[in-house]
C-alpha cells in the first residue's frame, strides 16, 4: 500500500512541476528540542498566513484549558407523557462531531430505555447537529455553519431513515467500539424543534442522563487529520466563551500579541470590510506553540502523536491525512508529526520530524503551490540531525464520536 502511494505521490509531483517552478519559500524556522534555539530565515519574526496550521493553536487551546481527556457532555432529559410517549430534550454543549453516527447511539441508548416514541424532540442552543460532518465539504473545507432549522431537518432525515442508515451505521462502527450495539433499533418522532436553555423546564417526571463524546484527543486528533474547518471553529467557539484567545495565548507561550493575528480556530478566512482576513504568526510563534502542546500533551500522558497527524501513518477507516495526502516520502513516512495549511497564495507546515540526533520542531510557510520547496526543507532538516527516525509503540486509531465510557447515568 506504501508503495503504491509514493507511486502516485510521485507521479503528482512530476505532472506539478512545471506549475510550481516559480514557488518558493516565504518563511521558515526550525529548533533542535524543546529547548533549543529557534533558528532560520530572517523574517522568523514578522507575521504571514499560516491557514489550517491555525488548528494546532486551537487544539493547545483545548488542551491547556478543558484537558485531552475532556468529554463534551450532552444531557438527555426524558419526560414520560404516558402510553409510551416521551419528549427528549437535548441539553448541548457546543460538540463538534454530534453527527448521525452519534445520534444512532443515542437512539440505541433510548431504546434500552424504553422509548421509542417521542412526542417533541427538543434542542438547546448549545446543541450542534449536522448529518455528516466529518467529510461534506461546506463544513468540513469552508465556513459552513448549521442553522436551527438545518439541524432540526436533518435530525428528521436521520430519523426517517433510520432503518437504511442503520445498517451502514453498525456495519462501519461496530468493528471500531469496544460495546455491543443493538441489531437494530426504532425511533417515531412527531415533532423536532429548537428549545432554549431559558424555555425548557423539567418537570417531576423527567429523568435523565448525559451521553459523553470520546474524549478531547480524539477530537483534535480528528480535526487535524482531515483539516475540518467547522470542528475547529466550534472548539475555538466554546472556548472563546471564557476567554480571549489572544489572553490565552500571550500567557501560554510568553508571545507579545503582535506577533500573531487570529480571528478564527480554523483559519479559513473570513470577510470583513469587502476583504479576505486570515490568520497570522510569526515562524517563531508558531515553533513556541508547538512546543508547548508538546510539553502539554506529555504531561497528560499523551504525545503530540495523538493530536496531528502522522506521515503514512493513518487509520484505514478514516482515510489518509492531508499530510499523508501531500507530504508522504520515504523519509517521512512515519518519522513527520505535523499539521498543513494551505490558502490562496501560500501553503504552510509546521509540526515536527523525528530524526536520529532529536525531535526538531520546524514551521514553514512557501508560495502557492510550493509543497516541493517544503518538501526539500523537510529533506534537509533530516539530513542535518542525522536521518530519520521512525515512531515506535504507535497504532492508528479511527475516530467515532463516542466509545465504551460515554453513557453517565445521573442519579435521582
Amino acid at each position: 500500500m506504501f508503495a503504491r502511494k509514493i507511486v502516485q505521490y510521485s507521479l503528482l509531483s512530476t505532472l506539478l512541476c512545471s506549475s510550481l517552478a516559480h514557488a518558493k519559500i516565504i518563511t521558515q524556522c526550525s529548533s533542535q528540542g524543546t529547548q533549543g534555539n529557534v533558528v532560520g530565515s530572517e523574517n522568523i519574526d514578522n507575521q504571514y498566513t499560516i491557514a489550517s496550521v491555525s488548528k494546532v493553536f486551537t487544539s493547545l487551546w483545548a488542551a491547556e484549558k478543558l484537558g485531552l481527556n475532556y468529554r463534551y457532555p450532552t444531557q438527555i432529559y426524558i419526560t414520560d407523557l404516558g402510553n409510551d410517549l416521551y419528549d427528549v430534550h437535548l441539553r448541548g454543549s457546543v460538540f463538534p462531531y454530534f453527527d448521525r453516527t452519534m445520534f444512532y447511539f443515542l437512539i440505541g441508548e433510548l431504546n434500552k430505555r424504553g422509548i421509542k416514541k417521542i412526542n417533541h424532540l427538543t434542542y438547546d442552543e448549545n446543541f450542534e447537529y449536522g448529518s455528516i460532518i466529518r467529510t461534506k465539504d461546506d463544513l468540513a473545507h469552508s465556513n459552513g455553519e448549521q442553522s436551527e432549522t438545518d439541524i432540526m431537518k436533518e435530525l428528521r432525515s436521520d430519523v426517517t431513515q433510520l432503518k437504511s442508515n442503520y445498517k451502514v451505521f453498525l456495519k462501519k462502527t461496530q468493528p471500531l467500539v469496544k460495546i455491543d450495539l443493538p441489531d437494530s433499533v426504532q425511533l417515531s418522532v412527531k415533532d423536532i424543534h429548537a428549545q432554549s436553555m431559558k424555555e425548557f423546564n423539567p418537570n417531576n417526571t423527567t429523568s435523565t442522563f448525559i451521553l459523553r463524546s470520546s474524549e478531547m484527543h480524539r477530537v483534535l486528533k480528528e480535526l487535524n487529520r482531515n483539516s475540518n474547518n467547522f470542528a475547529a471553529d466550534k472548539v475555538f467557539e466554546r472556548l472563546s466563551r471564557t476567554q480571549k484567545f489572544n489572553d490565552f495565548l500571550t500567557k501560554s507561550i510568553k508571545v507579545d500579541d503582535k506577533e500573531f493575528n487570529f480571528i478564527n480556530g480554523s483559519g479559513y478566512p473570513e470577510i470583513i470590510d469587502g476583504k479576505k482576513i486570515y490568520n497570522s504568526a510569526t515562524c517563531r510563534t508558531v515553533i513556541e506553540m508547538m512546543k508547548k502542546l508538546m510539553t502539554l500533551s506529555n504531561q497528560q500522558g499523551f504525545g503530540l502523536r495523538y493530536i496531528l497527524p502522522v506521515a503514512g501513518f493513518d487509520a484505514e477507516a478514516d482515510g489518509d491525512s492531508t499530510v499523508t495526502n501531500i507530504y508522504l516520502t520515504p523519509i517521512t513516512q512515519g518519522a513527520l508529526i505535523a499539521k498543513t495549511g494551505t490558502v490562496d497564495g501560500s501553503v504552510s507546515l509546521a509540526g515536527t520530524v523525528l530524526t536520529n540526533n532529536d525531535l526538531v520542531y520546524f514551521h514553514a510557510t512557501a508560495t502557492s503551490g510550493g509543497y516541493n520547496d517544503i518538501k526539500k526543507f523537510l529533506s534537509d532538516l533530516y539530513d542535518d540531525h542525522g536521518g530519520k527516525k521512525e515512531i515506535e509503540n504507535y497504532t492508528p486509531k479511527a475516530f467515532v464520536p463516542f466509545d465504551e465510557k460515554s453513557i453517565e447515568e445521573v442519579k435521582k
